[in-house]
């Protein structure tokens, strides 16, 4: 196997346990909405959904630099060693702290964290899109009009992920007082509102996914 078949394989993976991973993360979140269901059940679904959302954060996290891997090996960019070597650094410390949070998610320490994830990703927000669009203008460094738009789908990825964020942060409050008070009409549309919220950021994230391998592979125009 060439090099560069070597990170098409890895980049695979990461899309397959990204998107597989993340569609468990919806089918338990989708369990713990359910009022019907008791509060044992429905803990249990919130919690491993909480376990699982690990995993596609952390491919999200690897995506970028072995993206540039192919890019490089596949002669479709002239990637300096440094720029590869920073995107590395800042995915591997994504990553940490990605693993830092899901251990302290009961903590002040994990809130702390989350807090400077969301900072990292709206800066990588307004970044990649920004490259994307001086990319599609023709003095960005991604030529082609397909990898241009690729690099702008991607960006894109980071605001639905802060969007799914945004929309879950309620649900956890809601199961606390779930906890105490048992089912009510304003905790169950808490719940139910806040999870309905993350769905359909989840359902732009999936279509953003759809296209952005479909560019990578079919390379349109």
């Amino acid at each position: 196997m060439t090099e560069h078949g070597l990170w098409v394989y890895v980049h695979i993976l990461l899309f397959v346990y990204w998107l597989g991973g993340d569609l468990g993360v919806f089918i338990l979140a989708r369990a713990a909405r359910r009022a019907e269901l008791s509060f044992a059940e429905r803990a249990y679904s919130l919690r491993m959904a909480l376990v699982i959302d690990v995993t596609p954060r952390v491919c999200f996290a690897l995506m970028f630099p072995v993206g540039l891997q192919i890019c490089r090996t596949g002669g479709f960019v002239a990637v300096d060693p440094i720029w590869l070597l920073v995107a590395w650094a800042i995915s591997l410390l994504w990553v940490a702290a990605i693993l830092a949070a899901g251990k302290n998610h009961d903590k002040p320490l994990g809130a702390t964290i989350n807090q400077w994830l969301l900072v990292f990703q709206c800066a990588a927000l307004v970044v990649l899109v920004a490259i994307g669009l001086w990319s599609l203008a023709g003095g960005g460094p991604f030529q082609g009009a397909w990898l241009g738009t690729k690099v702008l789908l991607f960006g894109l990825v980071f605001a639905m992920s802060i969007g799914i964020d945004y929309a879950f942060r309620p649900v956890v409050p809601a199961f606390m007082r779930l906890a105490t008070e048992g089912s009510k009409p304003d905790i169950e549309a808490a719940i139910s509102g806040s999870i309905n919220g993350a769905i359909l950021f989840v359902l732009g994230l999936y279509a953003l996914l759809l296209i952005i391998a479909f560019l990578g592979v079919t390379k349109p125009f």
